[in-house]
């Protein structure tokens, strides 16, 4: 673990990118999903779930990390990514697909421990809800949940933003745009090219990106704070101390809530992407974590 921290994070890319993924797909009920694979199946299995308008590559450079001790599966929700899209969206839908996901004997042949980023997170808190002692663990790595949401929120706005369909007439136009949601400074250039680079996708005569704006053109906020209470598996919550969306106050109301056995982490120097800003950081938390839990 500390020869991965001492790494640059240059070096972490391309160490992590040369443990190339196995692309997969899988059919649910009512949608086709795109994946990303690490690994035997036969080991205990870590699903990972992407935060909103993002997808499975975030995790390329988190995933191999855990090898060879772990299966690892990242998966991309419908609507982003190279999954299929609907023609309506709810977050119901897409805890739904996680909780499939999870009791899927065709990927894993026990359920896995969920580490979820942002909305990632708040899927991760519904499917734990449900999936009760079963799920062996639960990761949420900078998703807020309060008891309530503020008609202001100021979150809204970000949602808001993702809702607009937009299209570029290059490769290097639509690059030269991508941003973080929300918007924050990041050092590390190289991680932050490789995921907008798959962030895109050409179409006809122009770019545009992978995720579906439709997905969050009315989506609307709404508490699962109440859920927390009924998580039974060993969790950890994750926040970036400069976080935006996770301020430190939510994170413990968070933690008080949680009635089984439970972690708060603050890591220095991140914001709310940490996978982006401290992704060695990040990968030793959830090691340390899972060998806490004896995974």
């Amino acid at each position: 673990m500390k020869d991965l921290i001492r790494l640059s994070d240059a070096d972490l890319l391309q160490k992590a990118l040369s443990l190339a993924p196995k692309r997969s797909t899988i059919k649910l009920s009512d949608v086709e999903l795109n994946f990303l694979e690490w690994g035997d199946q036969e080991k205990p299995g870590l699903l990972f779930v992407h935060g909103g308008a993002a997808h499975a590559h975030w995790w390329s450079f988190i995933a191999p990390f855990f090898l060879p001790d772990y299966h690892c599966i990242a998966i991309d929700l419908s609507g982003h990514g190279d999954s299929a899209r609907r023609s309506e969206y709810a977050p119901e839908l897409w805890h739904q697909e996680v909780f499939q996901l999870a009791n899927s004997d065709a990927l894993f042949h026990s359920i896995p421990v969920i580490i979820g980023h942002s909305m990632g997170g708040l899927i991760g808190i519904r499917a734990a809800a449900v999936l009760g002692a079963a799920l062996p663990g639960l990761i949420i790595i900078d998703s807020a949940v309060r008891p309530d949401f503020p008609i202001h929120d100021r979150r809204r706005k970000s949602v808001n933003l993702l809702g607009k369909q937009r299209t570029y007439e290059s490769r290097q136009q639509i690059l030269s745009h991508f941003r973080l949601v929300p918007p924050q400074d990041c050092k590390n250039t190289n991680i932050l090219q490789y995921i907008a680079a798959e962030s895109i996708r050409a179409v006809d005569d122009h770019w545009t990106w992978k995720y579906d704006p439709h997905a969050f053109r009315d989506l609307q906020p709404a508490s699962i704070f109440g859920l927390l209470k009924k998580i039974t598996c060993p969790t950890l919550i994750i926040r970036g101390q400069g976080s935006r969306i996770l301020d430190r106050d939510t994170a413990v109301g968070m933690q008080s809530e949680l009635k089984v056995s439970n972690d708060l982490v603050e890591i220095a120097d991140a914001f709310h992407h940490i996978m982006l800003d401290q992704p060695a950081r990040l990968i030793a938390e959830i090691t340390l974590a899972l060998r806490r839990w004896k995974y």
